[in-house]
């Protein structure tokens, strides 16, 4: 009797949570309440986590392996492959407005199919239900879709998941390891601090370059620094000219320290000639006064440990926002024990527009410290 030479397909299930990064742009830090989708409608915010996993599905499409792509009906993974022309089997049936223990079910279902992967599409809320349906049972990769992603489970970008399923395809050593999911201390939050709590594990291929690590909160020692980068921009502060202050602990310091009004953590605030012109802006918002501006400057700070700069936290800055603006009124600003927590691992750019990503790639000034400033490469991931 012959044999077959064909080799097994790789059997990838995907899960999709529609909503996910609608309430980055929208300005409202995450995409968990229920009423996330009615208000970035109102605010012309469109959903994220669908290019994204589009952009996934063109890349496997283009790999040489054969995959079969296990999926959860309509939004939640099916409606894309149909879109994108991706052969595909629907393993849960998905209520027509999806919900947290739709993906908590659908993760277990797919489950069931042994897959050689689980992918999902979101942030750290749908992190958090993938871990309480399949905790380190089977291997487990996201794709950066959501406004929140302090955890260590998700691929740099989304061509990194491609180039993770490649290397698993082409038989490359991908060794495994357990990844932290964190999520927002909410009790901290209120309090004003960025904090995550530990919500359990997944188990994910590991590739220090194509996975991102788990965000780090800032350390004590940190403080004198912002002391004095806070200093230091004070004193550069330019007249008649738009401060567009990114979200995060550091700029929070900055906020405060240049006396702005209300000052948000996780939002984006704007300030001209000493005043608190607008806070906890959405992107449409945002969009409109640059027009009102010709003289802007964006502060941006990394985020510890991961060391991304756009794409996380601050979808509000979007890449029209970027152009309006122009890429040269960027100013990085980052503690020194945070560039040093990098390990010489590069700044990364996460925008959803290639165009944007390559232009940004390169060696930028970094202001760590009163008059004290470094190059820093980022890097864009092709």
């Amino acid at each position: 009797m012959s044999q077959s030479n064909t080799p097994p397909a790789f059997k990838l299930a995907l899960i999709v949570n529609p909503v996910a990064g609608l309430g980055g742009p929208a300005g409202l830090k995450g995409s968990d309440a229920p009423d996330t989708a009615d208000i970035a409608r109102q605010r012309g915010v469109q959903a994220r986590a669908a290019e994204r996993v589009a952009d996934v599905l063109a890349g496997l499409k283009r790999l040489s392996g054969p995959i079969e792509v296990l999926t959860v009906s309509g939004n939640m993974g099916a409606q894309l492959c149909e879109q994108m022309q991706m052969p595909h089997v629907v393993h849960y049936q998905a209520n027509e407005m999806s919900t947290p223990e739709d993906t908590v079910a659908a993760a277990r279902a797919l489950q069931s199919c042994q897959p050689d992967l689980l992918v999902f599409a979101g942030g750290d809320g749908t992190a958090r239900d993938i871990c309480r349906a399949v905790g380190t049972a089977l291997p487990v990769l996201g794709i950066p879709a959501g406004v929140k992603m302090h955890s260590g489970v998700f691929c740099v970008t989304p061509r990194a998941l491609v180039s993770v399923v490649e290397s698993l395809l082409t038989h490359k050593l991908v060794a495994l390891t357990h990844a932290e999911v964190r999520d927002i201390d909410e009790a901290a939050f209120a309090r004003g601090e960025v904090r995550t709590r530990h919500y359990g594990e997944l188990l994910v291929p590991d590739d220090q370059l194509l996975v991102q690590r788990v965000k780090c909160s800032g350390l004590p020692d940190d403080v004198l620094m912002l002391d004095e980068i806070a200093a230091y921009l004070c004193e550069e502060i330019e007249d008649d000219t738009l401060y567009v202050l990114g979200s995060g602990g550091t700029l929070m310091h900055i906020k405060q320290q240049l006396g702005v009004s209300q000052p948000t953590l996780l939002g984006v605030d704007l300030w001209c000639n000493g005043q608190t012109l607008a806070s906890d802006v959405h992107e449409q918002q945002l969009f409109d006064l640059l027009q009102a501006y010709p003289n802007c400057r964006l502060l941006l700070s990394i985020i510890g440990g991961q060391g991304v700069v756009l794409g996380r936290g601050n979808q509000q800055i979007s890449p029209r926002v970027i152009r309006q603006a122009g890429i040269e009124n960027i100013r990085f600003v980052a503690t020194q024990e945070k560039i040093k927590a990098l390990q010489g691992a590069p700044l990364r750019v996460d925008s959803g527009d290639d165009a944007l990503d390559r232009a940004l790639s390169g060696f930028h000034r970094v202001l760590c410290g009163y008059e004290d400033e470094l190059l820093y490469e980022i890097r864009y991931l092709d």
